[in-house]
């Protein structure tokens, strides 16, 4: 197999631009009953993506420096430089790259992969980094979040799907997929 370090780096800047410009310009926010707010972006697409092309490793630091450097540039509300948040990257990064590195892209892993992404890692952290940050009842958060974010899946995995798809054969060759 050829040396791909170049090209990872390439990528993994690229998407760790992606996911900034995602997270600090793109985000939508929510006000549910409760006054608890909800931040819902196509973070995940860079998540997925790297995973994807430049494996678990990969996206992991493409996720860890995404994080630093979005919040250092543009912090959007308080603890945006909170380490909690930059572990939850990392293990997004993890659990996308080994739900979908190397594998053709199909429906049912992009599904996956949104679905152990929300149970393994976005619920329980966030919940958490809330609880440690605001003093938000941990169990308070999960429960508000669970409903949008197990609604955000299918959207989520539809979407990677699409994305992989739409990207195709030749970008995966072009990383040794």
């Amino acid at each position: 197999m050829k040396n791909n370090t170049t090209r990872f780096m390439v990528a993994a800047a690229l998407l760790a631009a992606l996911d900034i410009v995602f997270v600090r310009l793109l985000p939508s926010y929510f006000l549910p009953p409760g006054q608890y707010l909800f931040r819902i972006t196509p973070q995940f697409l860079c998540y997925g993506l790297a995973g994807w092309l430049i494996g678990p490793g990969w996206a992991m630091g493409t996720a860890a420096v995404a994080d630093i450097i979005g919040a250092m540039v543009n912090p959007t509300g308080p603890g945006t430089v909170f380490p909690g948040y930059t572990l939850t990257a990392i293990l997004s990064g993890l659990v996308y790259g080994l739900m979908l590195y190397r594998r053709k892209p199909q429906l049912w892993r992009g599904l996956t992969a949104a679905g152990l992404h929300l149970v393994a890692v976005a619920l329980p952290l966030t919940s958490l980094w809330m609880l440690m940050q605001n003093e938000t009842p941990f169990l308070t958060t999960f429960w508000l979040a669970l409903p949008w974010r197990a609604a955000a899946v299918p959207l989520f995995g539809i979407a990677l799907f699409g994305v992989q798809k739409a990207l195709g054969k030749p970008t995966a060759r072009l990383f040794g997929g």
